[in-house]
């Protein structure tokens, strides 16, 4: 897969079909819009970002994020497109919808635009889906505006799927994504602790501090990929504010 930086990408561009957004847990929603520029066609091409942009604008009320960077990269790669990475900053907070869109047709040179009828950009939030659909069009860029994807009695969407994992409804979660929802720990440095809640000693994974979405305090089964290994070991997991308590160290886990 390849992975552009958005300098980059604007200093070479090529005709691409695009379309955008953080693309967290990459849910069914997101697949098809991605499919849609894979179809289409030329260069397609993916603009995300590196952190989810709420992370740094509300931090006090952001939850936290349904997969890790890596996570992301790797769902994305698998799907087909190039990849183009912005580091969300304050500047970048401040442009507007518009000369952000304007941006991806001149120097960029958006051909083709797939995003959903939620999807709005620019400082204040000031570009709806329509109104991005509107300036393109005058330019000759297709816009496709794409509506929600309706299962098991409501849209897909990230924050249903937040909600979902916060609730310990680890199945709908799954059912939105398409898979089943998986804990990356790559990188992180567990804590030791004593015999308690899984009646022996292990280690305790702390993901709220890197704003990491966990279920509700409970046991759980998973598979546990120790580092390196392709394949789980099936075992039951504690969750306690935030806090993930397995009996031996894994490079990720995934809830079943």
């Amino acid at each position: 897969m390849q992975i552009i930086e958005w300098k980059e990408f604007l200093e070479k561009p090529a005709e691409s079909a695009i379309t955008i957004g953080v693309f967290d847990g990459l849910h069914l929603g997101h697949r098809d819009l991605i499919q849609r520029i894979v179809l289409r066609g030329p260069n397609p091409t993916v603009i995300t970002f590196r952190e989810n942009p709420r992370k740094l604008t509300s931090p006090a009320n952001f939850e936290g994020e349904i997969y890790s960077f890596r996570q992301k990269i790797r769902a994305l790669g698998e799907l087909g497109p190039r990849v183009v990475l912005i580091d969300f900053s304050d500047e970048f907070s401040k442009m507007k919808g518009g000369d952000f869109m304007d941006l991806l047709a001149d120097s960029g040179k958006m051909v083709y635009l797939a995003i959903g009828s939620d999807f709005r950009c620019g400082h204040g939030q000031d570009s709806d889906a329509e109104t991005i659909r509107e300036r393109n069009e005058r330019k000759g860029i297709l816009t496709e505006i794409v509506p929600p994807l309706s299962l098991a009695g409501g849209p897909v969407s990230s924050s249903r799927i937040r909600r979902a994992i916060l609730s310990g409804d680890l199945k709908e979660a799954a059912l939105l994504m398409g898979r089943n929802f998986e804990l990356d720990l790559a990188g992180l440095k567990p804590d030791g602790f004593k015999p308690g809640g899984l009646n022996q000693g292990g280690f305790c994974y702390d993901l709220q501090s890197v704003k990491r979405l966990v279920p509700k305090d409970g046991f759980y089964r998973a598979l546990i990929f120790p580092e390196g290994e392709k394949s789980g070991k099936e075992s039951q997991v504690y969750t306690e504010n935030g806090k993930l308590f397995l009996t031996e160290k894994a490079e990720s886990i995934e809830f079943i």
